[in-house]
């Protein structure tokens, strides 16, 4: 048995770079298969529409059975051909006998694959877009629970004004669902590949445009009505939504680690015993799955690049641009895949410190609601007025021995305007969390 090379592949450390499900859907068994079902329903459709004879489409079918193919043998004369597909015809023509010069007719070999990659992306975008859905889903169960808990917003890296901690979700549910709905999009466009050697299938004469438009209704795809050979605009820009789907991971697993510090310590991953300690420090609780979602989200940043690269073809074929997606594609699947169910099992088991945020609220004694004051206060001062007479009053605060709202109360012309009463209401973080609730209501009113 060959070791294996590639990180998603380790028996040591793949776990963190893939998952069981989308390496199936890329692995050399589903490729080959994808190609043999292309090659088994273009001798289907041709038969049945008289372009070879009848007989020999049922016979090319069964010859396309995996049972007829070995994959060490073949992986062997592919290295040998220094072609990817011509050993894989030759293997099929040996199994269909006396139909053998039917296989593969009026086919070139970038429709084949093409086509298969296609059928693999289906089931692989069926395999993110579930994972997406589950992972807006657990979102939403979060910003409900905690739909009205304020928090500390925070800005440049500083407390800003207060926000909910179900906001915080509800936003993060609504990027889910965009990812999801994108690539579900780009599904549903998902199409049929067959256009021969240099995109005009003269070899199908009256009979192309039919045969294609069988094809396509038989392995359910879209009838492109064109060649796209050298149109690779579809394939990069499903590449591209999941390296975003990959960075909505990133940023929910980024913000999870950040409220995990010791100095925050609001939020926590739910981690079984023993998991994410230390190899030398008894006391680290260390948040390993969501620093492995941002080191995914981070690999899977530099794919949208090699994809928009592999674009450019010269000609009507170009194997130089056309080879860079056969490794950019599989692995945007398995990167992406693995990213979102880590992120799933991060947030439906995440541990919410509500005390801690309180106290973190709280640290600034205040200050959190200096917006609040001020607008507050502009009814009767003027926005402009307000703001330096409460920015002049924070900068005298350190050394004074006063709290914000007993130097609020001692100011002369803020004491005179709010009752020490109607300042507490002020720096109350709950009462300034504006549309906080509403939007979480919104998003999960709208997303179901």
């Amino acid at each position: 048995m060959t070791p294996p090379v590639h990180v998603s592949d380790s028996r040591l450390l793949g776990h963190l770079f893939s998952t069981p499900a989308m390496n199936a859907v890329w692995s050399d068994e589903a490729t080959l298969n994808a190609w043999l079902d292309v090659e088994a329903a273009l001798a289907g459709v041709q038969a049945r529409l008289g372009v070879i004879p009848e007989g020999a489409g049922e016979a090319i079918a069964d010859a396309c059975a995996a049972r007829h193919h070995d994959l060490s043998s073949l992986g062997a004369r592919i290295a040998a051909a220094s072609h990817p597909l011509t050993p894989v015809i030759s293997s099929i023509e040996r199994a269909a006998g006396e139909h053998a010069a039917w296989v593969h007719f009026g086919a070139t070999t970038q429709d084949i694959m093409d086509t298969g990659t296609v059928l693999q992306m289906r089931e692989g975008l069926r395999l993110v877009t579930k994972t997406l859905t589950a992972l807006s889903k657990a979102c939403s169960a979060r910003a409900r629970r905690w739909r009205d808990l304020p928090m500390a917003g925070r800005t440049h890296g500083q407390h800003a004004v207060p926000i909910t901690l179900g906001l915080k979700f509800a936003l993060w549910e609504r990027q889910a669902h965009e990812a999801m709905t994108a690539l579900a999009s780009l599904q549903a466009d998902l199409a049929v590949q067959f256009a021969g050697a240099a995109g005009t299938l003269a070899t199908l004469g009256k009979d192309a445009a039919k045969v294609r438009s069988a094809l396509a209704a038989e392995l359910y795809l879209c009838d492109p009505g064109r060649s796209w050979h050298t149109s690779r605009g579809q394939f990069a820009s499903i590449v591209c939504q999941l390296a975003i789907a990959a960075a909505t991971c990133g940023q929910i697993a980024n913000e999870i680690f950040n409220l995990q510090r010791t100095e925050i310590g609001e939020l926590a991953e739910g981690a079984a015993p023993g998991a994410g300690g230390s190899s030398t420090m008894p006391q680290k609780r260390n948040p390993m799955v969501a620093q492995n979602v941002v080191a995914l989200a981070r690999l899977m940043a530099a794919r949208p690049a090699a994809a928009i690269e592999s674009m450019m073809h010269e000609h009507e074929r170009d194997m130089a641009a056309w080879t860079m997606e056969w490794a950019v594609i599989p692995e945007g699947f398995v990167l992406t895949h693995a990213a979102l169910e880590q992120t799933v099992r991060l947030v439906e088991n995440l541990v919410v410190d509500e005390a801690r945020i309180a106290a973190n609220l709280d640290m600034t004694g205040g200050l959190i609601c200096a917006e609040a004051v001020m607008i507050d206060l502009a009814a009767d001062m003027g926005r402009n007025e307000a703001h330096h007479a409460v920015k002049d009053l924070i900068a005298a605060l350190p050394g004074s021995g006063h709290s914000f709202a007993q130097a609020l109360s001692a100011h002369p012309v803020i004491g005179k305007l709010r009752s020490p009463q109607q300042i507490a209401a002020l720096l109350d973080p709950a009462n300034y969390t504006g549309e906080s609730a509403e939007v979480v209501d919104r998003i999960i009113a709208e997303l179901g």
